[in-house]
This record gives structure tokens, sequence and C-alpha cells, in this order.
């Protein structure tokens, strides 16, 4: 069989949803787009799941005929090209989630200060942040958020204690997060409100 029939199958098979035609698209594709995420993330479990999720992502716009077969080698022009912006998407949503992260850590951890209204400030916030902690209904999240935000310990760390894997962790906290984010944001709306009466 020609390399161009071969690449035609290989995308009608996706395009059916075949199981095989999946396969045979990962097995092709990995190297180039691990490739790319190593240029990006020094982490391996990181560079492993946007691997993973790129594929699957591709492989599924193909399946949902977001790619139309025009010409021998336009399915790898094709891939080529949406790969890097669908890794490179990835990379940037993580820059961006970090740097919330820092501002929370921040916020939740705020400098030393001088002033004493500001400190009186600074504790009414980490008492807001515990009881915010208080109000997860997720057992794992909350312990979780306890041991980076109150015991700096890392994610490797957190993994370890709860004997959880490393990218549950990463998920619990990052849902956590999302829940403390929101408490703290509408007690602390309360309380300026209150004081402002």
């Amino acid at each position: 069989m020609s390399e161009k029939n071969a690449e035609h199958l290989l995308v009608q098979g996706l395009q059916n949803g075949d199981h095989q035609a999946r396969q045979e698209f990962f097995t092709q594709a990995h190297d180039a787009v691990f490739a790319y995420a190593c240029r990006l993330s020094p982490d391996y479990d990181l560079r492993r799941d946007w691997t993973h999720d790129c594929l699957l992502k591709l492989s599924e716009e193909i399946s949902a005929g977001k790619f139309e077969y025009r010409r021998p080698g336009s399915l790898w022009a094709w891939f080529s090209k949406r790969a890097r912006f669908v890794v490179l998407d990835y990379y940037q949503n993580l820059k961006r989630q970090q740097q919330r992260e820092t501002d929370f850590e921040d916020f939740v951890h705020p400098h030393a200060v001088e002033n004493p209204e500001q400190d009186f400030q600074a504790n009414e916030t980490v008492a807001v942040v515990e009881k915010c902690i208080q109000n997860i209904s997720n057992d794992s999240q909350q312990k979780a958020l306890r041991f980076l935000l109150f015991q700096d310990f890392s994610y490797a760390e957190i993994a370890s204690i709860m004997k959880r894997p490393l990218n549950t962790v990463r998920g619990d906290i990052r849902l956590g997060r999302i829940a403390l984010r929101t408490c703290v944001m509408r007690m602390l709306g309360c309380f300026k409100k209150e004081n402002e009466k």
C-alpha cells in the first residue's frame, strides 16, 4: 500500500471512530508531540499528559469532521500546525494558572507589615481562609490545601503524605483553590460592606 493511500485510509478510520486507526495515529504522532512538549516543560508527567490530551483532542477533531483530507501529506501538515497550537495552549493555560496561584498565595500569605491596620487585615484574611477551607466539602481537597497553604509542602510531598497520585493531588488542589477563592472573595466582600456601614 502506498503512503498516500495509507494516510487517506488512516483519516477515514479516524473519521469513522475506528479504534485501530486511533491507535495507529497515536503511534505515528506521539513522538513529535512529546518532543514539542519537552521544549515547554521539564515535568515528565505534565509532558505525558499534554501529549495524551493533544492526541486525543486531534483524533476527536478529525472524527468530528474538523479536518478534511485533500491531498497526500495534508493530514500531517495539519497535524504539525494544530498539535503545536494545542500544546502551546496547554502551556499558556498552565502559566496563567500558576500566576493566579502566585497572586492568591500573596493574598493568603501577605508579607510582614508594620502598619497595625494592615496587620489586622492580614490576620482577618487568614481567618477567612481557614473558615473557607473548613467549608470545602471534599475532604481530599481540604487536606491538600492545608498542607500547601499552611505547611508549605510541595505537590510531590503532599502526594506522598496522602498516598495519592501526583496528578490526582494537583486536581484536588486546583478544584479546592476554585472553591476557596470563591468563598474568600464572597466573605471578604461581605466584611467590607459591614465595615462601610
